[in-house]
């Protein structure tokens, strides 16, 4: 594991199995659950169109939301 990388207990990694991808419909998804601070952060991508999306708290945000939440 590289230096400064989190520990396997901190990092939730699941694939919803009732979730479909809103572009292309395929249900095969990663999402990857973090903790930021006070914030739960998710980030999905789906495997067969490579589209993204993250969610905050629950509620779908852009990118541009989350990327100052996440620091070193």
């Amino acid at each position: 594991m590289a230096t400064g990388s989190p520990d396997a207990e901190d990092c939730t990694v699941m694939t919803p199995p009732s979730l479909n991808c809103p572009e292309c419909k395929a249900g095969d998804l990663i999402t990857i659950g973090m903790a930021s601070g006070d914030n739960d952060l998710a980030f999905t991508t789906c495997h067969m169109c490579e589209a993204k999306w993250w969610h905050k708290d629950g509620a779908l945000v852009p990118l541009a939301s989350v990327i100052g939440l996440v620091r070193k």
